[in-house]
């Protein structure tokens, strides 16, 4: 079982990465921080955000951009709080769509206002890479 998260504009194909519908690894109450946290060893190449808990399943679609070249996109949210929060779900691997090795969720402070994610684009549309996400 899936759905589709982060979708990035790469000219006039849109590419969505398919995520596993599950919670993988953090137990209780996740931490609540502005961005995925660090982890020795593993490289953060997805996130999704939601409206809620995961498991509510209520993904947030961001506004979607690109430079002239298509070299550079970022994806951009607006938050508007709810009594249950937005949460972030981190994925961990070597690409994009998967299979990621490790999966993470936090959940933002009530001040959390916006977040950003930062891709590099290559030559293929698959071929996308996030350089960087925080919120604020």
């Amino acid at each position: 079982m899936g759905h589709f998260g982060v979708m990035v504009a790469t000219g006039t194909a849109l590419y969505a990465a398919a995520v596993p519908a599950v919670w993988a690894s953090s137990k209780g109450n996740p931490p609540i921080r502005l961005d995925c946290p660090a982890i020795a060893g593993e490289t953060l190449v997805y996130i999704d955000i939601y409206d809620g808990p995961p498991d509510d399943k209520a993904d947030l679609v961001p506004d979607q951009h690109h430079n002239a070249a298509n070299t550079q996109a970022w994806n951009t949210w607006e938050l508007y709080q709810n009594p249950e929060r937005i949460w972030v779900q981190c994925g961990y691997g070597r690409r994009l769509e998967g299979p990621y090795s490790r999966t993470e969720y936090i959940m933002l402070p009530e001040t959390a206002k916006n977040c950003r994610a930062d891709f590099r684009m290559g030559p293929k549309p698959t071929d996308v890479t996030l350089q960087k996400f925080f919120c604020r």
